[in-house]
């Protein structure tokens, strides 16, 4: 049985699986020693950690004490080869390329990850992850539009009916859904047209909102990070 933990921006992610079927998922401001303890009181010995925030020193101090742990960072072994450039790529990006390598073995996969940040990651054909770009996920421009500006609302999303807007919340929400729809169109062209045959999987917090508008023959996964995690941990375990 394996304890997944994803520390993101937003929210704190636990799954756990034993071998390729997900026994629980927790999703939460912030996690609690106490929910994991239930999981290690049913025989959990493997737990893998990604994090892109501070994680308390009591939740390190219980994990590391309690289980063998991996904590990925620059330094932990994965099953694909990493070409990026920078030892500070945050450890949900790497777990999403080694997901999608897993999907599609010895294919090119481009990973589009909605949540605070919109990631978009690329793995070639030879396994090998190349890199990719981070923009401003919906949240993050919707707050700064009603941040910077003197008179415009802050808008909770939703799809747009139409493609004008009638109102001012309706067209900040216009501007800001198509947009994004527009832009992830717009790379996974790019990448297409540079890379050919180019899998797309779309993830992440917001992707619900966009797969239908999006389209383009994707591949929609709730949390890639999780199943990357999953493969890593077990990578880890078995060398």
């Amino acid at each position: 049985m394996n304890i997944l933990l994803d520390y993101g921006n937003s929210m704190q992610k636990m799954q756990i699986m034993q071998g390729q079927v997900v026994i629980d998922t927790i999703c939460k401001p912030c996690l609690q020693i106490e929910d994991i303890q239930v999981y290690e009181r049913m025989g959990a010995q493997h737990v893998i950690l990604s994090a892109v925030v501070e994680v308390p020193e009591s939740m390190m101090n219980y994990l590391r004490t309690h289980f063998h742990v991996v904590i990925m960072d620059a330094h932990t072994k994965v099953p694909i080869v990493n070409r990026y450039a920078e030892a500070g790529l945050g450890t949900d990006r790497l777990a999403a390329a080694v997901a999608a390598n897993d999907m599609f073995p010895h294919q090119a996969v481009l990973v589009i990850q909605m949540g605070t940040c919109i990631t978009v990651d690329f793995v070639n054909a030879d396994g090998e992850y190349m890199g990719g770009s981070i923009a401003p996920g919906m949240y993050m421009r919707l707050k700064a539009l009603h941040a910077f500006s003197a008179h415009l609302p802050q808008v909770e999303p939703f799809v747009p009916e139409e493609l004008i807007g009638n109102t001012t919340r309706s067209s900040i929400m216009t501007g800001i859904y198509y947009g994004i729809v527009d832009e992830c169109k717009g790379i996974i062209a790019r990448y297409r047209e540079q890379y050919g045959d180019v899998k797309i999987i779309l993830s992440g917090g917001d992707a619900k909102m966009f797969k239908n508008s999006i389209k383009n023959d994707i591949f929609a996964f709730s949390n890639i990070v999780m199943y990357g995690l999953n493969v890593i941990l077990n990578y880890n375990v078995e060398n």
